[in-house]
């Protein structure tokens, strides 16, 4: 397959996607071509004494970062690394946050006639086991509950990325005949993730857990819990209204909020 061509991270094309209700509620949307994360931007945006919601790109990532902490590989290949500020009130509860994204997420690339996606729990956007994206959402209590929700799709893996990364990976260019506008997609997604987190600022996950169902990769699959040497083999049985992830152990059911264990599927 000959390489694709990505144009650039384009302010312009991007706020050509977001209609202008939305844009009001964007103090910023900053573009680089290389930071050590976009969600690190934010963070260092917020000590400057900038608490208003905003937006940031880049081309590529130098430390970019994934759950538990590790290495999300962001080559210069024309992926999509975006972070959102978004400062709720001190006393909301974030409970099931990443599967209100994530199922947005897919409803955006379901609109691009992107299908057949489902959600790892808690953060993965998966195609037949193979991770096309994930989600990052870190908060910081304050006055407000300051809270940066990061995503990462891959467009273009090169094989030497895919060799670095230890499970199973897809991109848009495997996907897709025709691959969406980058600049495009990337202010469908940001109107979609302002949308979301009103909603859920509003009403929890409870607009979301109907839909989880319809995109639960891990539904009534044998699966493996990785915390540090300890490994524990369960049966997924869905989530809790609370987004916390049900297993079946030993014939009783169990939950697990705690998104620094690792979960694999075990066969």
């Amino acid at each position: 397959m000959s390489p694709l061509y990505f144009p650039p991270l384009s302010l312009t094309e991007i706020h050509a996607s977001i209609d202008l209700e939305t844009l009001n509620k964007l103090d910023d949307i900053l573009i680089h071509t290389t930071v050590p994360s976009t969600n690190d931007e934010l963070w260092q945006r917020l000590s400057s004494g900038k608490k208003t919601t905003a937006v940031c790109l880049s081309e590529t990532q130098t430390s970019g970062r994934g759950r538990r902490g590790d290495q999300w590989h962001s080559p210069a290949t024309g992926n999509l690394y975006l972070s959102l500020f978004w400062p709720f009130p001190a006393d909301t509860a974030q409970n099931g946050l990443s599967i209100a994204i994530g199922i947005s997420l897919i409803n955006v690339l379901n609109s691009e006639g992107i299908n057949d996606l489902q959600l790892k729990w808690p953060n993965d956007i998966l195609y037949k086991r193979q991770k096309l994206a994930g989600i990052l959402v870190e908060s910081r209590f304050g006055k407000t509950l300051n809270t940066v929700v990061g995503i990462g799709l891959n467009f273009k893996l090169p094989d030497a990325t895919k060799n670095k990364i230890q499970q199973p990976t897809t991109s848009l260019q495997q996907l897709c005949t025709q691959v969406p506008c980058r600049n495009r997609l990337a202010g469908k997604i940001i109107q979609t993730m302002i949308n979301t987190l009103e909603q859920f600022q509003t009403s929890g996950l409870r607009n979301y857990t109907a839909q989880w169902p319809l995109y639960d990769a891990l539904a009534n699959q044998p699966v493996t819990l990785i915390d540090k040497d300890n490994r524990t083999d369960v049966i997924a049985r869905g989530i809790n209204d609370k987004g916390e992830l049900q297993y079946q152990l030993n014939d009783e059911l169990h939950t697990l909020a705690n998104s620094h264990i690792s979960i694999r599927f075990s066969s």
